[in-house]
């Protein structure tokens, strides 16, 4: 008996190392394998699972206290009524707005101060680990994907301008027809991929070419707009059919979840701005290599030092295991 499961084990192994040498082979002959490979390399050298997860965490942290921040200022400045459904209605907001919506003028400005400290701290928090995830994946150390206290600052203002957006979007949605959901959800996406774009310029990382950071900020605004479609029409329908034995454990998972995948694709975009860069280069390369705007970079230097025009980017290493391990640390010590 022992000698035949001996035998199965041995057989799986080899298949397992032809699968393999089969996998390196179709990515040295195929570029879509091998930029598949290299994500998947790359995302588990950057540890990209649990730097999202830490994302996820201090981004309940933050957009708690902003919503509460947004909601008590409405109330400061009679803009209620617009979003009183929408407040209400989600499952984020909706027993804050229901505690807040009948305070004075007052009591909402103290509310507003003291969420708003609140805010700018776990933003704080935030930035941190959104810098070590960007660096690892652009393989830097820790002192090198140090964030600024500029760019930190600049990116909670994103983010707090993000989440007031996302209220807007979800209000327009909740007042119109299908015929015009379409055209909202090509605002949520163009919305924020500019809104992570400019977050992504903020962050650490081997090149000052913004034209590097499109497809992570386009892999962003796609996956946020479809994200967020299926949490708030497909999703609703079926917590309401698990409400009965779930109870609201279930909104609670949804809304975790959303979380989750939310900080799993951020910590994605950074890998994938990083690979594509690496093999491919910069999209700006191709845009001044147009007739006319090919001039630019002569007659201004400085324009071709900003989108690394000097020449094609040159590869840069595979990030090894401890100088990634040390970007993780630093993600999930609490703050």
């Amino acid at each position: 008996m022992a000698g035949k499961w001996d035998l199965v084990r041995q057989r799986a192994e080899t298949l397992g190392v032809d699968a393999k040498q089969r996998w390196v082979t179709a990515g040295e002959t195929r570029a879509s394998v091998g930029v598949a490979e290299a994500l998947y390399r790359r995302d588990a050298l950057a540890f990209g699972s649990v730097l999202g997860s830490a994302i996820a965490l201090r981004m309940f942290l933050f957009i708690i206290p902003a919503n509460v921040t947004i909601i008590a200022f409405s109330r400061i400045t009679h803009f209620t009524s617009l979003f009183d459904e929408t407040f209400t209605s989600s499952p984020t907001t909706g027993p804050m707005a229901s505690a807040l919506l009948g305070i004075s003028r007052l009591q909402a400005l103290g509310v507003a101060l003291s969420s708003g400290f609140l805010t700018l701290w776990a933003g704080r928090s935030l930035s941190r680990v959104l810098s070590v995830s960007s660096g690892a994946a652009w393989g830097l150390t820790i002192t090198e994907a140090k964030q600024k206290v500029k760019s930190m600052a600049a990116l909670i203002g994103v983010f707090f301008v993000s989440i007031g957006a996302n209220i807007i979007f979800t209000a327009i949605r909740e007042h119109t027809g299908v015929a015009l959901g379409f055209v909202v959800w090509a605002s949520v996406f163009a919305t924020f991929s500019v809104t992570w774009f400019v977050v992504m310029l903020t962050l650490p990382r081997t090149t000052s070419d913004p034209g590097a950071l499109l497809p992570g900020a386009a892999l962003f605004g796609a996956g946020y707009a479809l994200l967020q479609w299926f949490m708030q029409y497909y999703l609703p329908l079926r917590i309401e059919r698990t409400s009965d034995t779930l109870g609201q454990t279930a909104t609670t998972v949804a809304v975790l979840g959303n979380f989750f995948f939310v900080g799993r694709l951020m910590s994605g975009s950074f890998v994938f701005t990083a690979v594509l860069y690496e093999r491919f280069g910069s999209l700006s390369n191709v845009v001044f290599d147009l007739p006319v705007v090919r001039r630019l970079p002569a007659r201004y230097p400085r324009v071709a030092t900003y989108f690394a025009l000097d020449g094609a980017p040159e590869p840069v290493a595979e990030p090894v295991a401890d100088e990634a391990a040390e970007p993780a640390a630093e993600a999930v010590e609490p703050r």
